[in-house]
Formats: C-alpha cells, sequence, structure tokens
C-alpha cells in the first residue's frame, strides 16, 4: 500500500482512506483543526503572558520587601556581630513581621548572618559578589524542599546584602487553574465549531448531493429528461445551472442522434433498393440485350455516386465543426465568393457572376467556409434551368447565392436547412437533403445564421451572415 493511501482517519479500529472522508467531514475536521490551533494559540499567549505578569507583580513584591529591610537597618555595617538567628532584634519593624516572604541578610564576605525565615535560602557566588561589591539586583527562581521560590538578592546600602525569597505556589496554582479551565472551554468551543461548520457544509453541500444522485441516475438509467431546482445564486448555484444545461445538451444531442440514424436510414434504403433491383437485373446478362445493359450499368454507377456522396455528407454532419486542426484567419467573403464561382464555372459550364456592394473581413476556418459556398453554389445549380444565370452577392459579412429556379414556398423557407428536409417540387431531383443543413452547422460554428428568401431574379436567394470584424482591403 502506498502512503497516499495509508493516510486516512480512524474509525473505531479501522483507517478510512483519505478519498472516502466525505466532504461534511473534511470540512468538520478543517474547523476543529482550525479552531484547536487558535485556543491552542490563545492559550499559550494567554498563559505567557500572565506567567510574565504574575511573576513580575511577585518580583515587585520582593523588591518593596528589600527596601523595607534596607530602610529599616540603621547600622548595616554591624551585622557580622550578631550571633542569633530570628527575628527578635527587629520584631518591632512591621515591614519584617510579615510572614509572607522569607528574609535572609548577608555580610560583606556574603555569609547568612540573620534571617527571618524557616528556610534557609541559597548562597550562590553571584549574591556573595553583590554583597561584597554591591551592584545591580539579581532575579532568580531555585527549587526548595520541593517547592518553588523566586529569590531576590540586592545590595545593602553599608556593606552587604538582602535576600528575600517567596513562594510560587500560590502564582502556579493560579497558572494551573487558569490552563485547567482554559483547555476544556478550548476542546468544547472546537467541538461547537466542528459541529457547526459540519452542518452548514451539509446546507451549503446539498445541492452538490443533489448534482450526484443526479449524475449517478443519469449513469444508471441513461434516462436525460429532468432537471434539478436551483434556488440560489453562489458558486454552488452556478454549478447546478451547468449541470442542467449540460443534460438539456446531451438531451439535445441524443435526439437529433436518433433523427440522424432514423433519417439516414429511410435515404438509404431507397438507394440500396435500387441498387439491389439493377443488380438482379444484371444477374440476368443473358437475356438482357447490350444497350439494356449499358443503361442499367450507368444506373448502378451514378447511384453509386449518389451513395457515395450521401454517406460522405452524413460522416461530415454528424462530425463536430472546428474539431480540424485548420487555423482562424481573417477572411473577405468576397474573395470567397470568386474562388466558388470559378470552382463551378470549370466544372459545369455554367454562368456564374459575382458582386460585391462592401468589402469587411470576418474571423473563420477558411475550407469550412469555402465547403458552405460551395453547397449554396450547387444548390443553386441544380435546381436552376440550364442557361440560366447564377449570381453570388457579398455585402460585408452577408453572401447570398440567387438562382432562377422554381423558388422556395414561404411556408418551406424555415425548413430547408434542415436534415434530409426536401421541399415537394424538390423530392423528384436528385440530391440528400443534407447541403443545406451543412451550411447552416459551419455558419453557426462561425457565429452567424442562414437564411432564405425570394430573389429578385424570379428563384430563392439563400445564403448567411457572419459578424464582421473588420474594413477589407479593396
Amino acid at each position: 500500500m502506498s502512503l497516499r493511501l495509508r493516510r486516512g482517519l480512524i474509525l473505531g479500529w479501522r483507517v478510512v482512506p483519505a478519498s472516502q472522508i466525505s466532504m461534511r467531514a473534511r470540512v468538520g475536521l478543517l474547523a476543529f483543526a482550525v479552531v484547536i490551533l487558535g485556543v491552542g494559540l490563545a492559550v499559550g499567549i494567554g498563559y505567557s503572558f500572565a506567567q510574565h505578569e504574575l511573576h513580575q507583580e511577585v518580583d515587585q513584591f520582593l523588591e518593596r520587601r528589600a527596601r523595607a529591610v534596607s530602610e529599616t537597618l540603621e547600622i548595616p555595617g554591624g551585622l557580622g556581630d550578631r550571633r542569633g538567628r530570628g527575628a527578635l532584634p527587629f520584631i518591632g519593624a512591621i515591614a519584617l513581621a510579615d510572614f509572607d516572604a522569607h528574609v535572609q541578610l548577608l555580610n560583606r564576605d556574603g555569609r547568612p548572618v540573620f534571617a527571618i525565615s524557616n528556610v534557609q535560602l541559597p548562597v550562590g557566588a553571584g549574591d556573595r559578589r553583590l554583597a561584597g561589591e554591591g551592584g545591580e539586583s539579581v532575579h532568580r527562581t531555585v527549587r526548595l524542599n520541593g517547592q518553588r521560590y523566586r529569590v531576590l538578592t540586592a545590595a545593602l546600602g553599608g556593606g552587604g546584602a538582602v535576600q528575600v525569597a517567596r513562594d510560587l505556589s500560590e502564582t502556579d496554582r493560579a497558572l494551573h487553574d487558569l490552563l485547567r479551565r482554559t483547555i476544556p472551554l478550548g476542546v468544547i468551543l472546537a467541538a461547537a465549531a466542528a459541529g457547526m461548520a459540519w452542518l452548514l457544509a451539509r446546507r451549503a453541500l446539498r445541492p452538490v448531493e443533489q448534482l450526484t444522485r443526479a449524475a449517478e441516475h443519469v449513469a444508471q438509467t441513461r434516462e436525460l429528461a429532468g432537471s434539478i431546482e436551483v434556488t440560489r445564486d453562489d458558486e454552488v448555484g452556478r454549478l447546478a445551472r451547468s449541470f442542467n444545461a449540460m443534460l438539456k445538451a446531451l438531451q439535445t444531442s441524443r435526439l437529433q442522434q436518433q433523427r440522424l440514424v432514423a433519417d439516414a436510414g429511410h435515404e438509404l434504403r431507397t438507394p440500396l433498393t435500387s441498387m439491389r433491383t439493377n443488380v438482379e437485373l444484371l444477374q440476368r446478362a443473358e437475356s438482357l440485350d447490350d444497350e439494356e445493359r449499358r443503361r442499367i450499368l450507368r444506373d448502378v454507377n451514378a447511384e453509386l455516386r449518389e451513395f457515395g456522396e450521401l454517406v460522405r455528407e452524413l460522416v461530415e454532419l454528424a462530425g463536430e465543426p472546428g474539431m480540424t486542426d485548420e487555423p482562424w484567419m481573417e477572411l473577405d467573403l468576397a474573395d470567397l465568393a470568386e474562388d466558388a464561382a470559378g470552382r463551378a464555372r470549370r466544372r459545369t459550364d455554367r454562368d456564374i457572376a459575382t458582386a460585391t456592394e462592401s468589402r469587411s473581413t470576418i474571423q473563420g476556418q477558411r475550407g469550412s467556409l469555402e465547403r458552405a459556398v460551395d453547397n449554396l453554389v450547387g444548390n443553386a445549380i441544380k435546381f436552376s434551368p440550364d442557361g440560366t444565370p447564377i449570381r453570388i452577392v457579398t455585402d460585408g459579412g452577408r453572401l447570398e447565392v440567387h438562382d432562377s429556379g422554381p423558388g422556395i414556398p414561404t411556408e418551406d423557407q424555415p425548413l430547408i436547412f434542415e436534415r434530409f428536409f426536401r421541399s415537394a417540387a424538390a423530392r423528384s431531383r436528385p440530391g440528400s437533403g443534407l447541403g443545406l443543413a451543412i451550411v447552416k452547422q459551419i455558419v453557426e460554428h462561425h457565429g452567424g445564421r442562414v437564411f432564405a428568401d425570394t430573389s429578385p431574379d424570379g428563384g430563392a436567394a439563400v445564403g448567411f451572415e457572419i459578424p464582421a470584424t473588420g474594413t477589407a482591403t479593396p
């Protein structure tokens, strides 16, 4: 097992991998950890400040008591003559009669000569140097008989030194009580914060749970109908709207796919039936004369070409436009119209004219737009009688192809760009009904729109319009 899989949450005797911990639990644990860390820092800082303040208060008390001793002693130099120990020589001094501190006097040699204490305070090298030479007071903490004491050693004016000590048990108890109260309170606050974070995460992630259930339902049943109710405008609400839009797009794509398959099956059935009939006739070749056999072969070749064109258009239409590596560039529709007219003249020897009302550039993929213009010109050639002109008119980002055919009925104009749609007048003519659908797909991929109308020449005017991005140089 890798190190990454070992990380997780211990529940009972089982370690749950981190990848299986719910987001609510993650948020709760994170909140607990953050609050615990914050409370720990607050308690630590508060404890440090409290300890500093209490020790400073003890030090101030010791300094006051040392001054009181120094002021009470009238002849500090005679301390070495006193042999007894106890409080009797100073019993009349109230400042020295208080037993909330231990007092010990040192002579110039640093030896204890007097004490108001039942505890013998330790004398170090620094204390002896202070008693003999004077200097700044010294504070330190010592441990005597299992108790901690704060000791101050201060020099006396006439020589010698005074040591004043105070038991820190009361201070330590106060600090201990502070920790005893704040640590459980911090744990309770952290647990409460984790619980609140868990509840808030549960409420905030409820739409995510709905999204999860909806996605699981779609994965299990393949049903794309339905949506998630959205009542919020935050990130989760945007995610829910995006999921609804994705479901709608998938449903539309499936319906289009089903329709394409159904229409393709219907359209492919006719040429396949015709080719099978001709092949069956050719199987009886001994009963056919040469002319009849050549006619059947011509029909089979024509049907095969039509069948190949239909399959090619189906493949192109089923694909996603713009998925090729063809780059986007600045294009002038007038140039595309001239190129398309030249190709059509070479293939058909038809009279195809171009006209430009204004020039501007568009952003597009050249190969795709050339295919769209060729399809429009091919459609016009198919419906225009021989000898009649075909015009390609461009105006900025707008391109129209005018023919001299029978025109398009008004009720059919919105439908001619649908897949496999063929009007009643066009059903007797060759074609698959996919050419204009391909035009629509290409134009919409370029952010444009297609249209169909009646031409002043008496036929149809079919074209598209794409937003212009600049002015073309003539």
